[in-house]
């Protein structure tokens, strides 16, 4: 008879009989001890999924009633909060199995019965290890990492001084100055999904382990990222040239490259524009070097910026960018862009085993919440493409 059409009484009278018979003269001793290991591993698969079925039940229990169950310890006496839980390995392995098969069981009975009570909200949030992948991936980042990063829940609102009149000298004993004049604009961080996807083969995902799942979290990390920097981009490519009452403004050079081109672009900065870097496509560089060439090196096309260049693929080169293009963004990142995480530094991983399913091929797909925007008036400018000619 198989196993699994065995009841528990009747794998252990087997197990019963295989102790008496290892005492026999002539007794196959490696046919009973594989007997007797695959017993041991039946009855620990169902006292495994005992423990789950009597996890869901307490959830649903509570679920039904609206009365929290009170946690029961881990094994050993020890409970956890849902943090020590999220940053165990066997959190991570739960969440890999979650990964590649959609079932989340062993996350919610782990999150639900070794923990102090704090409850799960619906969700089954990802390993901390994820978190510190999609964290580190934006600090490392050359040119979001020097974007401000906030946490703050929805969309955020921040005021700029569109105009004021100036200060004035107040002699003592005069009549008192006029009072001053401001008027404010105001600029809207709307968070949104960021989603991107890598695809990998059912066979890859199958052998990947909790030893060499790294690789599949910083891959979408790096997908999202890439999304991130292409929004922030867009966000500063679209902004007007002037500010009005609800964006910043972006002052807009018309130029090639050219010996005076960069510091004719520094002369549009406002003076609050500190912390200056230049992200380009790395085959703009050589447009300007040749002028220095040119020169016999002579002069610094860069004003001193060239240890400042962050290089992109968002961008053109300059060589294959038609007129009117941005090939060049001068400015202060981290004062003059914002990005804003109102659920932190997490992500959601979802699996798509059916768009690709006939090159044997699955998507996993990745989503993080967060809000980019331009935020203070004229710290950036932009280069665009001139006609020739």
């Amino acid at each position: 008879m198989n196993l699994r059409e065995m009841t528990v009484d009747q794998l252990m009278a087997r197990r019963a009989e295989i102790a008496s018979a290892i005492d026999t003269d002539g007794a196959d001793l490696n046919a009973l001890e594989e007997e007797a290991r695959a017993i041991n591993e039946e009855l620990q698969r169902r006292a495994a999924e005992e423990a789950r079925r009597a996890s869901i039940r307490g959830m649903v229990a509570a679920a039904g009633s609206g009365t929290p169950v009170a946690a029961p310890a881990q094994q050993g006496g020890t409970v956890r909060s849902i943090e020590e839980i999220r940053g165990s390995r066997e959190y991570r392995a739960a969440f890999l199995h979650l990964v590649k098969t959609g079932d989340d069981t062993e996350c919610r009975a782990l999150l639900t019965t070794n923990t102090t009570g704090q409850g799960l909200t619906g969700y089954v949030p990802v390993p901390t290890f994820l978190e510190t992948e999609i964290r580190t991936a934006w600090e490392q980042h050359r040119l979001l990492g020097l974007v401000k990063h906030t946490y703050l829940k929805g969309n955020v609102k921040i005021g700029f001084e569109l105009s004021a009149t100036g200060a004035s000298i107040h002699v003592e004993g005069t009549a008192a100055p006029n009072e001053e004049a401001v008027t404010f604009g105001t600029v809207e961080i709307k968070a949104e999904n960021i989603k991107k996807w890598i695809k990998i083969s059912d066979e890859a995902l199958e052998g990947t382990t909790v030893d060499t799942e790294g690789y599949l979290y910083k891959e979408i990390a790096h997908k999202i990222i890439e999304k991130a920097e292409e929004i922030l981009i867009g966000k500063i490519t679209g902004s007007p040239a002037a500010a009005t009452s609800t964006a910043v403004g972006v002052p807009q050079l018309s130029a090639n490259p050219a010996e005076d081109t960069i510091v004719n672009a520094l002369a549009l900065l406002s003076a609050e524009a500190g912390d200056l870097h230049i992200a380009m496509n790395r085959q703009t560089y050589p447009a300007f070097r040749k002028i220095e060439l040119g020169a016999n090196y002579m002069i610094d096309t860069f004003e001193g910026l060239r240890s400042q260049i962050v290089y992109t693929d968002r961008l053109p080169a300059f060589g294959s960018a038609s007129t009117g293009d941005v090939y060049a963004i001068i400015g202060d990142f981290g004062d003059g862009a914002q990005a804003n995480f109102p659920n932190g530094d997490t992500m959601s991983i979802l699996k798509d085993p059916y768009t690709n399913a006939e090159a044997d091929l699955v998507k996993l797909v990745g989503r993080e919440y967060v809000g980019i925007g331009v935020v203070a008036d004229k710290r950036f400018v932009v280069l665009k493409k001139a006609a020739v000619g």
